[in-house]
């Protein structure tokens, strides 16, 4: 390859494809070789599952302990669904925290968005997680309503040359909670095939999600935790600490 009266030598663009293609292996070795981080450990059970230490043993493994008299329905089928989450969603007062794995474009779709939105004009504190695959066929228009409207959307674990070996690492949790006092979870996305009522013919695989009373008589929100002075937040963490001893 000649330039004016320079030549290039006949080697550089093979060196160019070989440099190119080791920058590629290393990218893909780094990607795929080794694999995940893999769990050695295994937690021994210390109690047996009618014991009532097991339950507080629980507790101190996720975190939050449980608390009685917190009130479970189940809802089925998405007649059942929707209503009751759009509805706690358009009495928020305060937050409402929305995590999804599929979000789809369609009527349900828009509606989620426009009460979200509604409430965050309003001065609600709105924070949107949606799964990068999940929400992929989301209207873009849904997006622009909701973080033109002020409500805060993250998409979990787009892609990226460095961890394209953990791609299929999405976020599957399905969770509103609105106040800190109403919650919802199960295994229903905002998506068309979820609307209407399944019936019958599919009763034992029938979309069903769970609203419950959160019980914050003796619970907060992170953030009105996080709001109040550091010495009763220091002292609510050592007294679950004691307490988990105990």
């Amino acid at each position: 390859m000649a330039l004016g009266n320079a030549r290039w030598p006949r080697w550089l663009p093979v060196a160019a494809a070989a440099s190119g293609l080791a920058v590629a292996l290393v990218v893909l070795a780094a990607n795929f070789i080794g694999g995940e981080k893999r769990i050695d450990t295994r937690i021994e059970r210390l109690y047996a599952l009618d014991d009532p230490r097991f339950m507080q043993e629980l507790g101190v493994l996720l975190g939050p302990p449980f608390l009685d008299g917190n009130h479970v329905r189940a809802l089925v089928n998405g007649d059942r669904i929707f209503p009751p989450m759009l509805a706690a969603i358009r009495g928020a007062r305060r937050s409402i925290t929305f995590e999804t794995y599929i979000y789809w474009a369609g009527d349900i779709g828009r509606e989620f968005a426009d009460a979200l939105a509604e409430r965050a004009r309003q001065g609600v504190k709105v924070h949107v997680l949606l799964d990068w695959v999940g929400s992929a066929q989301m209207d873009e228009a849904l997006i622009r309503t909701l973080s033109s409207a002020g409500v805060q959307v993250r998409q979990f674990h787009p892609p990226h040359w460095s961890h394209l070996g953990r791609l299929n690492n999405r976020t599957h949790r399905k969770l509103l909670i609105v106040d800190g006092r109403t919650g919802f979870t199960g295994g229903v996305g905002v998506a068309p095939q979820w609307t209407g009522n399944a019936g019958a013919m599919i009763a034992e695989y029938a979309p069903t999600m769970f609203e419950t009373d959160l019980g914050l008589s003796r619970r907060v929100t992170h953030a009105e935790w996080r709001d109040r002075p550091w010495r009763e937040r220091l002292g609510e963490a050592l007294a679950s600490v004691i307490g988990s001893q105990l």
